[in-house]
């Protein structure tokens, strides 16, 4: 007499697509919606119902509301019949359906449009309110360009994901986090072989982790989360001491005294990397200091990352490369060029100098799994690498890490020692030298 079916409203959708009850009798087609929604890879278009599968852990409760809605559209349908004798028209049916489901038109309208947002919408409106600076840094400020671009790179991989894994708030579970992470961990290959994504290393793995984390964090405290996992101590954002190299000072006076005159593109980038290498700032406050900074004998600036203030005394060789740019720049020191390209140039610069092309084994972790690559060390040489050669070489040199990290800005000194290239012979050395002052101050 009457056939009830659910059907999606786009099987085609690479997202989650809205549940239509079909409900055809006497030539009528009724649309009624379920206000569920799914996502099309979850869907058994044969049993017209979710697949019960692992990676969608709220299929049978799922499944047990739209049974409970067909149940009740045919049990309207049938007492309509009963009732007037005859089969009811659609908007009868409609009617009594929304009774019998609590629901009236305008209530249902309300609902579809005023339901709360899914897992990925709401993540894209956690995205929007950090850039547009509705959400704001735990210090008041707006969130840089570096952390929307991780924010959308970790959207991006999700939705990715979420076309194998129903993504819910009520799905993240340990289920959910063995799978992503395993995601992240491995690269996906298209038909011709070609990477479509890439395996990302392990502190890439982590800071995405912690970017869901505090996404979660964010949702739960407004209202649309209550799906406590993430909390776990199982729901780990691991994070190593990465490789890098350090370069010493004999290196960097190498790199300093190389001529590059027939190329000053090279030479500004070489001048601008040993300030670097000189003030142990970040790329992004090395390249931005402004000539109300620069003292008679020290540089004042508040760093970008942080917003702290740091003072740092001018080195010889930055005053020189001061008094080189004098008469042609505002700040008497070159212009700033992007991360990228600076690291592109530096590239160049750093193969020219013969005592950068000793041997090195990059260490680090990808895939899950620790790797050994063999590398010269020119090849390694970034933007980076100049604040780690202050913080470095100013240690070894006995100046207390105290005092170092008031200038590098490190807030405590177990992460200024993991960040400085520190070995352990070394360290038992600096201990020696120090025994043997102490002696000497006996005798």
């Amino acid at each position: 007499m009457a056939n009830f079916n659910f059907n999606l409203r786009d099987k085609r959708r690479d997202g989650e697509t809205p549940i239509i009850l079909i409900i055809r009798f006497d030539g009528n087609v009724i649309k009624y919606p379920t206000l569920k929604n799914i996502h099309p890879n979850f869907w058994n278009d044969a049993k017209k119902l979710a697949r019960e599968v692992k990676d969608f852990p709220m299929s049978k409760v799922f499944n047990s509301d739209l049974n409970h809605i067909e149940r009740e559209a045919k049990k309207a349908f049938l007492n309509l019949v009963s009732e007037m004798g005859r089969p009811p028209h659609p908007k009868e049916l409609t009617a009594r359906l929304d009774t019998e489901l609590k629901r009236n038109e305008t209530a249902k309208t309300a609902e579809e449009e005023n339901r709360p947002p899914t897992f990925l919408e709401l993540f894209k409106r956690f995205i929007e309110d950090s850039e547009s600076g509705l959400r704001l840094t735990a210090s008041g400020k707006k969130f840089d360009k570096r952390s929307i671009q991780k924010y959308n790179t970790v959207y991006k991989n999700l939705t990715e994901f979420g076309k194998k894994y129903h993504l819910t708030f009520e799905s993240i579970d340990k289920n959910f986090y063995t799978k992503y992470v395993d995601y992240l961990n491995k690269p996906i290959f298209g038909k011709d072989k070609k990477v479509i994504k890439k395996s990302y290393s392990l502190n890439n793995v982590g800071k995405y982790v912690q970017v869901v984390k505090t996404f979660l964090t964010h949702a739960t405290e407004n209202g649309y989360n209550t799906n406590m996992y993430f909390q776990s101590k199982q729901f780990k954002a691991h994070k190593v001491a990465g490789f890098s190299i350090y370069l010493t000072e004999e290196e960097v006076t190498a790199i300093y005294e190389k001529d590059f005159s027939e190329s000053p593109h090279l030479e500004r980038v070489r001048d601008l990397f040993v300030v670097g290498c000189w003030t142990g700032l970040r790329f992004s406050d090395f390249t931005n200091i402004k000539p109300e900074d620069i003292g008679t004998e020290k540089i004042t600036i508040k760093t970008f990352k942080t917003g702290e203030k740091v003072v740092i005394p001018i080195h010889p060789t930055v005053r020189e490369i001061m008094n080189k740019y004098k008469d042609r720049y505002p700040n008497s020191l070159p212009p700033a060029i992007s991360n990228q390209k600076m690291n592109s140039y530096l590239k160049d610069i750093a193969q020219t100098v013969e005592a950068l092309k000793i041997n090195v084994d990059a260490e680090y972790q990808k895939g899950g799994l620790k790797v050994t690559e063999a590398k010269k060390k020119h090849e390694l040489v970034t933007t980076h690498t100049a604040r780690r050669s202050f913080a470095t070489n100013v240690f070894k040199s006995g100046y207390p890490a105290i005092s170092l990290m008031k200038i590098t800005g490190h807030r405590t000194e177990k992460a200024f020692l993991l960040y400085i290239k520190v070995t352990p012979e070394e360290n038992a050395n600096k201990l020696m030298e120090h025994w043997n002052k102490s002696l000497l101050k006996v005798s």
